[in-house]
């Protein structure tokens, strides 16, 4: 059987084309309804398998017009759609004078079963003597079809608007917290340098070389001021001093109580010996 294969899409013709070509039939292609009736008129065809929903002229429109050409009326075609599946497309499928309907995808099985019953149907209406159809009836159900069809693409596109400004909407939500929060770190990363620096600086001027004056033991500092050591290093470290003194200082600044703690000694290491 030779069979044309009308679809806009060059995948859906490829996926025809070796499901029929495997059974034995041959094939050609066309792009559109337009193509379609050009190729028709430079061959014999047994049988067309057409989508709807195609550039130029659709699926409808060139079965209406197989129809209504007593050279092209025998051949069999079938509608197959992914686009136009609902019982109204199906029914207006019917009244242009489509043989069969098939939605997408379908079996190799289902596609042969419904292409051997096509091709018997268009035997019936070639030994019928006239058509009968009424192409305005035909024109506004077609017209109808269209309107609708349109509509439901509006609203799917307008769902789709919807979901994309609201997308859009969030994400620039998400980029508002995120510049915020990149600005919160970095403010607090600066901070943290300048404690950083501040502190680094602070323990470069402890291991520097320190200007001590030898007899009162003060520490001038970058300013030029004259501060006691306890004064200079818990400026800059936060450390606290307890005061004591050390047994060097205490010999030499206290002697007489240096004495008077030895002789407790010894009279105490007296007694234990009696």
């Amino acid at each position: 059987m030779n069979i044309l294969i009308v679809d806009d899409s060059a995948t859906n013709r490829k996926l025809l084309r070796v499901t029929l070509r495997a059974e034995g039939h041959t094939t050609s292609e066309a792009a559109d309804g337009v193509e379609a009736l050009l190729v028709l008129g430079c061959g014999k065809f047994e049988a067309i398998i057409s989508d709807i929903l195609m550039p130029n002229m659709d699926g409808f429109r060139l079965c209406h017009e197989l129809r209504q050409r007593d050279d092209l009326r025998h051949i069999a075609l079938i509608h197959y759609t992914s686009t136009y599946t609902s019982a109204s497309d199906q029914q207006l499928s019917q009244t242009v004078g489509a043989d069969g309907y098939l939605t997408k995808p379908a079996s190799t099985e289902v596609i042969l079963q419904t292409l051997a019953e096509a091709v018997r149907h268009a035997e019936g209406r070639k030994a019928s003597a006239s058509n009968p159809s009424d192409t305005g009836f035909i024109m506004k159900a077609y017209s109808v079809t269209l309107v609708r069809k349109l509509e439901e693409k509006n609203h799917a596109l307008e769902q789709t608007m919807a979901q994309l400004r609201q997308a859009h909407q969030s994400l620039g939500e998400l980029n508002d917290s995120l510049e915020y929060r990149v600005q919160e770190r970095t403010a607090e990363l600066e901070t943290t340098n300048r404690e950083l620096s501040r502190a680094l600086s602070q323990v470069k001027q402890l291991n520097a070389l320190l200007p001590i004056c030898s007899y009162c033991k003060k520490i001038r500092d970058d300013k030029d001021y004259w501060q006691s050591v306890e004064t200079y290093i818990g400026q800059r470290t936060g450390s606290q001093f307890s005061h004591g003194i050390c047994p060097d200082c205490l010999v030499k600044h206290f002697p007489s109580t240096v004495g008077k703690l030895a002789a407790n000694d010894e009279s105490k290491h007296g007694e234990l010996k009696h």
